[in-house]
């Protein structure tokens, strides 16, 4: 870290979710700054490093990975190069802010998590959703018993994906609804029930080689059920709701609040409905600050993991929908 306690990042790649998001994030970061990008194009990356004020640009992965000034990685890269720059970045002594999901296989997952944990370096999924204060507030919710024990969830998250020649339609990159948008709904039931799944069941229809819609069902203990969709051929959505015996939550702009209030809908029988407006944050910057401080402690802290149960259930849901 430098004199002034900030993580000095490194972005590997040039992705849009980091011009878009990450980097702009990392503007409101208390406790972080971006001090390299690595690209294979270097025209891009020099142009990305401009608009941030990053100072350096190296002009390949590794290059980034031996520069002593950087203590962590953010992982933008397409799924399938996840793993490996993963590792190599756990061997070059950096931590590793990983973008969701890590993984589509269990094995995957368990090979990047043992990589870092090896090394003594801290590896985090980047589910910038978990860190947004209007999930704080469901969970403060959720506590107050004020729907009774969550039993039943459903989250949705679609929008159209058209551009057959973008990331998430290449099978190679590991694309897909299920590793781009699906894996929220999965997450935000494992992150609401407090468990993990016991079993999974999936319907998927595939174009391009990928999931382009994708349904799954999660059981969980004590006869709780998850229910989740993801699309790239529905109109923007993203929600998810929370089913308990006295009433329901009801979590809209869930995922990508963006610039908005997080709206949370408490409605009860024969009750009027309790409408919260929590005020707008940016999630990516919280993500990175809530990072540093889980390097800072040495390990992760709640409520972000390091990705290998998600794996898990993603493994699952994949050989559901495939069998």
């Amino acid at each position: 870290m430098t004199e002034s306690n900030r993580l000095r990042f490194g972005v590997l790649g040039a992705a849009r979710i980091a011009r878009n998001h990450f980097l702009p994030g990392m503007r409101t970061s208390r406790l972080a700054e971006c001090c390299a990008i690595a690209s294979r194009d270097a025209e891009r990356a020099a142009e990305l490093a401009s608009e941030f004020a990053t100072p350096r640009v190296h002009p390949s992965y590794e290059a980034l990975l031996e520069d002593p000034a950087i203590d962590a990685v953010y992982m933008p890269l397409p799924n399938s190069l996840h793993e490996e720059w993963t590792i190599a970045a756990a061997r070059a002594g950096k931590h590793v802010l990983c973008e969701k999901p890590i993984s589509a296989s269990l094995a995957g997952a368990q090979r990047m998590a043992d990589a870092c944990r090896a090394s003594g370096v801290v590896l985090m999924e980047a589910f910038m959703w978990r860190h947004h204060p209007q999930h704080r507030r469901v969970r403060e919710l959720l506590n107050s018993g004020v729907i009774g024990g969550p039993n039943f969830v459903r989250a949705s998250f679609t929008f159209v994906l058209s551009d057959t020649t973008n990331v998430r339609l290449q099978r190679d990159l590991q694309g897909g609804s299920l590793m781009d948008v699906g894996c929220y709904g999965v997450n935000a039931a494992r992150w609401i029930f407090e468990s993990e799944p016991e079993s999974a069941t999936a319907q998927q229809v595939v174009e391009h080689g990928v999931d382009v819609v994708f349904a799954g069902i999660l059981r969980f203990s004590g006869g709780r059920i998850a229910m989740f969709d993801s699309s790239f051929r529905s109109a923007g959505h993203n929600v998810y709701t929370i089913d308990g015996p006295l009433g329901r939550l009801h979590v809209e702009r869930a995922f990508r609040p963006d610039a908005d209030p997080g709206r949370i809908v408490v409605s009860r029988p024969g009750q009027p409905d309790l409408v919260e407006e929590v005020p707008p944050a940016n999630q990516f910057g919280l993500e990175i600050d809530h990072f540093v401080e889980s390097v800072r402690a040495g390990h992760v802290l709640p409520p972000a993991e390091d990705g290998v149960a998600q794996a898990r259930a993603i493994e699952a849901l994949y050989a559901s929908a495939g069998s």
